[in-house]
């Protein structure tokens, strides 16, 4: 109780240090009244301003509070944490405003939350990650908003609604001054008619719908509220059909959200589905801690992690994982009598597929490392994109094959193949292995009956359904015997299952394409369409660091992208038939600057990358 009240005073203190303005301001910054006592701020992400007798309450921090037509700012409620809609946060703190969000924006606005975030994520190791984040956490922020939490302010009544998907924190605001009409402010809920906002940020890990079905139940829990007027963060003010808006977007994440499973899709929705053995299916969704299996003759198993022997000694191992394969595979050299490790492949670029190699082997006697050339460029070049999820420590590859491109180890053929699915930066390998023709396919599928019949995709990690329908393709065309799936899902390949792979990619792109405000989830689902490269250098503070600001044009038009880069503007022309254009850019390490981690985002006006230059200060 005596806490609870120490909180309530704190805000009555905090609200009159708000009231900070001479007089009311006029609507000369751009702001609209879009309906009586409601203001509108210019630009979008937009913020909403409830105002009443000169005072007020926002609706986010999107800009900043001296434009706020009001002569005190008593409240600023956010919707979510994204730093698009929290630019001017700080500013308002700063100003004793009283700001409120909900309990789950912690981890990403508090100033130990951001300082963790930003530590965690370049590398990022885990499965799950957040989206669009502040460089500098902020102090004084009360979380104790809630689902049904109300607030009563000047003949206004202001409910909470816990909407999680376009970010796990999200909160709409249901408001009502009297028998007026029933206002809904939906932040990025959703964008538009049966669209939603840089819907890459419902990807809350790599490969489920963990994002997108809550999105589904928040939209349904807004539609069944009824409201009349709809204030979305972007986008046109609508007061009509609001439920029905509502209504089409929720059918079109509920959509995408089912397709994000490969193994929901066959069984459900194409029915009959074929059925084919696993090779191993006591690995099955294994870490390498089990007992070898042996598939064949000369190829073994454990975890993601397989062995391929030579009848003249020596064996090829396809990606080692610590800490396991270090304890594995020297007991298997003894238990089989197996030869020296001569090769090492890397399927694909996380770590849990090459990060072995550190502990297990000596490079400089026998052992190769050999990948494709576009899974090599992360795993040297770690610092270069934000790519998950990557080990810090720079590898050095010994060849470099292009895709189509063949090679011989031993008396094996192997076939190399651009394999985008789960990541971009996939490689599959054909073989003949004891007379079966097997495929590698890394982590780009599992059988239908495991996980969730494919290793998922991710904006974040550059991967999406079209991918998976072209690499699919490939594996139907070659038509092998045996699919080597990693984490222990070996199967039988079945050529109606791989139609069905097919059909699922395209069939997915067709239901994020629908998703998308530009109509292409190529371009909306892609973090990285503006980027840094290098995202993260080191350098001294004083010093000069060079970059390139990056574009990619999926869209293949004609325009630019104006982006603010560490005070500096700068313009990326986008030429129609360039799919890629880069400018390079030097930023200024100030003098001062403590030694640590910083962070300098990338500003972009209404455009949904996320871009940002991470400096690690000597």
């Amino acid at each position: 109780m005596r806490s609870s009240l120490l909180a309530a005073l704190a805000l009555t203190l905090l609200g009159l240090v708000a009231a900070y303005h001479g007089q009311e301001r006029p609507s000369g910054d751009g702001w609209k009244e879009v309906r009586p006592g409601v203001w509108r701020s210019p630009g979008e992400p937009a913020s909403y301003a409830l105002v009443t007798d000169g005072k007020a309450v926002v609706v986010d921090a999107a800009v900043a509070p001296e434009t706020v037509p009001a002569k005190a700012i008593e409240r600023v409620l956010l919707t979510h944490h994204h730093r698009d809609s929290t630019r001017h946060l700080a500013a308002y703190r700063k100003l004793g405003v009283p700001v409120q969000a909900a309990k789950e924006a912690a981890a990403w606005l508090t100033p130990d939350g951001v300082q963790k975030y930003w530590k965690e994520s370049l590398p990022l190791r885990g499965s799950r990650t957040a989206y669009l984040v502040l460089a500098e956490g902020v102090e004084g922020i009360d979380y104790s908003l809630d689902d049904g939490t109300r607030i009563a302010w000047n003949g206004w009544t202001i409910d909470a609604v816990a909407t999680p998907g376009h970010s796990r924190d999200h909160v709409a605001y249901l408001a009502r001054k009297g028998d007026g009409p029933k206002l809904l402010f939906s932040g990025d809920a959703l964008h538009g008619d049966g669209a939603i906002w840089t819907p890459y940020t419902t990807d809350w890990d790599h490969w489920t719908d963990a994002g997108m079905t809550p999105l589904a139940k928040s939209l349904a829990k807004l539609a069944d509220a009824k409201a009349d007027v709809l204030l979305a963060a972007r986008g046109p003010i609508r007061d009509r059909g609001v439920g029905d808006i509502i209504e089409r977007t929720r059918k079109n994440v509920e959509e995408v959200a089912f397709l994000k499973s490969f193994e929901r899709f066959t069984k459900q929705r194409l029915k009959d589905e074929p059925k084919y053995a696993f090779l191993a299916k006591e690995q099955a969704e294994s870490n390498g801690s089990k007992p070898w299996t042996r598939v064949s003759e000369h190829l073994w198993l454990t975890g993601n992690t397989y062995v391929l022997t030579s009848k003249d000694g020596g064996c090829l191992v396809v990606d080692p994982w610590d800490p396991h394969s270090a304890k594995q595979l020297p007991k298997l050299q003894s238990d089989e009598k197996v030869g020296p490790i001569e090769v090492v492949l890397a399927s694909h670029a996380h770590f849990d597929h090459y990060d072995g190699w550190y502990s297990l082997l000596d490079r400089d006697k026998v052992a190769k490392l050999w990948t494709l050339d576009r899974v090599a460029l992360p795993l040297e070049q770690p610092y270069l994109l934000r790519a998950p999820f990557l080990d810090s420590r720079p590898l050095k590859v010994d060849r470099k094959f292009r895709d189509g491109e063949q090679a011989t180890w031993r008396e094996y053929t192997l076939r190399f193949h651009f394999l985008p699915g789960q990541t971009e930066f996939t490689m599959g390998v054909e073989a003949v292995i004891d007379g079966k023709r097997c495929f590698f396919t890394a982590d780009n599928w599992f059988h239908q009956d495991q996980f969730s019949g494919s290793g998922g995709w991710m904006g974040l990690n550059r991967s999406g359904p079209l991918p998976y329908a072209e690499s699919a393709a490939k594996v139907l065309a070659a038509k092998p015997e045996w699919v080597l799936a990693e984490h222990g899902g070996p199967f039988e390949f079945h050529p109606e299952d791989w139609r069905r792979r097919v059909e699922w990619g395209r069939v997915a792109a067709r239901a994020a394409d629908a998703l998308s405000p530009s109509g292409s989830y190529q371009h909306d689902w892609n973090p990285h369409r503006v980027r840094v490269e290098p995202v993260r250098v080191v350098a001294r503070a004083g010093a000069e660091v060079t970059a390139a600001l990056v574009a990619d044009n999926v869209l293949d038009r004609d325009g630019a992208i104006e982006a603010t880069l560490a005070d500096k503007a700068w313009t990326i022309p986008l030429k129609k038939g360039q799919r890629e254009t880069r400018i390079p850019v030097t930023v200024r390490v100030p003098a001062g600057l403590a030694a640590g981690r910083h962070v300098r985002p990338v500003w972009l006006p209404d455009h949904g990358a996320d871009a940002f230059l991470v400096l690690d200060v000597e």
